[in-house]
Order: structure tokens, then C-alpha cells, then sequence
């Protein structure tokens, strides 16, 4: 390309030397050094711009994976787990007082309801998905849903292992319902409260991967931290407590709680 501009210029030049007889041979050179770093500008500025969309793809693609690409991660957590050592649970007949106090949404803090038990029925038609979309707002629970949520919510104190079923049995009858989220984050609940970290490390999984665009992420991501961090298991704790500074800047109480956990660590040189 370079010798056909080149060629093209001289001939031009040369062609019409009689009428611009005062261009010297030292003016061409200029000329055409000129018009060669040109080019050459042209060409880096072409290839910086290369480089910036590559990067702008990175960083997109980047931004797709994390927290909210949880599935990932599993098969490395499961690996992880099998390897730690099992402490020792608890007996399932009262509620041990988690190390953080996680705030409930109203739902959790309707009056109890006398009917322990309501036979299954069919969801209504669903306007929204709680696991769904996050562009949309969720629906409100039915009545139904509430009452029934509620009934295993109240059986926690009573009977955590029997409040695990109603929370399970719940989820599997209800599984598009705006409270499935509260049901599964619970049953994490029940699991790290009496010690059983694995188990709550499963559970908290499930409400990040089948219920990731709920207000019930953030927190489950918290104590899946710290489940991590009983467990002994540094890495994998001190990554999920970036993830959510990372994935869940918007909830402060996280944020906070995140922050607070790594620089336990950092103290400790975990």
C-alpha cells in the first residue's frame, strides 16, 4: 500500500514538475515522511482501539460471571466440603442464636397461625417469577401462600426439624411463589444454627442459584461466608465475602457485614 502511494504521488508530481518547477526534491521527502507517520499513527490508533474492545468484552463477560454465576462454583464446593472435617451437630430441638441477626421481611413477622398444617393446593397463575427477571417487580404473595409459609415459619422454635419439612414441602407445592426464596434461605438457617455448616453451605447455594434476583441473595450469600468461614474453608469464604461487596453494593447491611468478616480474617492472616 505504502509503494502505491508512493508510485501515485510521483508520478503525479513529476507530471506536473513544469508548473510547480519550485517544489524541491528536500519538500517531496518531507512531504512523504509526513504522509508515512500518518499511516503509521493511523495503524496504532486502529490497534489501541482493538485492545479497548477486547477489553470492554472482557469486562462484560467478567460482569456476567461472579456471584450470580454460582452453578460454577459448585463442583469446586462440593470437592471443598468433602474434604473438611464434620463437626459435631446439634440436636434439632431448640434454635441456637446465629452470630448475625438477619432482618425478615414482613411476611416473616405475620401473627402465628392456629392451623398448623393446610392440604396442598395448586399455585395460581403466576403474573411473575420471583427467580425470574429481575427488570420486573415480584408479584405479592396469595393468602394461601402466607398462611401456608407461615405455618412453617412458626415451627422453628417449636420443632426446627419439622419446620425443614413444611419449609421443603412448601418449596416443592409452591415453587413460583414470592416466599420460596425466605422458605429455602430458612432452611439454610436451620442447618447453621445447630452447626450443620455443610449442609447450610448446600442451602444457601440454592437460594443463590434458584433465587438470585431475590431481596433473600444478599443475605444468603452473608451466611454462605460464614458458613465457609466455620468450616475453616479461607478461600472460599474470604471470595464470597468479595463477591458480595462485588455483586450486592446496593445492600448496605451486607456491604457491612462483608467488610467486617474479611477484616477479621485479614487480622487473623486467614
Amino acid at each position: 500500500m505504502n509503494k502505491l502511494i508512493y508510485g501515485l504521488f510521483l508520478t503525479l508530481f513529476f507530471s506536473f514538475s513544469s508548473a510547480y518547477a519550485e517544489v524541491s526534491a528536500e519538500s517531496v521527502l518531507q512531504i512523504l515522511q509526513r504522509l508515512e507517520n500518518l499511516e503509521k499513527k493511523t495503524r496504532e490508533l486502529h490497534g489501541e482501539n482493538e485492545v479497548l474492545n477486547h477489553e470492554i468484552q472482557r469486562l462484560k463477560k467478567i460482569q456476567k460471571q461472579g456471584f450470580l454465576a454460582i452453578d460454577e462454583r459448585i463442583d469446586e464446593v462440593r470437592k471443598s466440603l468433602k474434604a473438611q472435617p464434620t463437626p459435631p451437630k446439634k440436636a434439632l430441638s431448640a434454635t441456637k442464636t446465629p452470630d448475625v441477626k438477619i432482618v425478615e421481611r414482613p411476611a416473616d413477622k405475620q401473627p402465628p397461625v392456629t392451623k398448623p398444617k393446610v392440604p396442598a393446593k395448586p399455585n395460581p397463575p403466576e403474573t411473575n417469577n420471583n427467580a425470574g427477571n429481575d427488570n420486573k417487580k415480584p408479584r405479592a404473595p396469595t393468602a394461601y401462600e402466607k398462611e401456608v409459609y407461615q405455618s412453617a415459619f412458626v415451627l422453628m422454635k417449636k420443632s426446627p426439624t419439622a419446620a425443614t419439612k413444611a419449609f421443603r414441602e412448601y418449596i416443592k407445592l409452591q415453587p413460583k411463589s414470592p416466599l420460596a426464596a425466605n422458605a429455602q434461605y430458612w432452611i439454610g438457617e436451620i442447618m447453621y444454627s445447630h452447626n450443620n455448616y455443610k449442609g447450610a453451605v448446600q442451602e444457601f447455594i440454592k437460594v443463590l442459584q434458584n433465587y438470585k434476583y431475590s431481596d433473600k441473595a444478599p443475605d444468603a450469600a452473608i451466611k454462605l461466608g460464614y458458613s465457609f468461614y466455620a468450616l475453616k474453608n479461607w478461600k472460599l469464604a474470604r471470595r464470597t465475602f468479595e463477591d458480595v461487596l462485588r455483586y450486592f453494593p446496593e445492600n448496605k447491611n451486607a456491604v457491612m457485614l462483608a467488610k467486617k468478616r474479611l477484616e477479621t480474617m485479614k487480622a487473623a492472616g486467614n
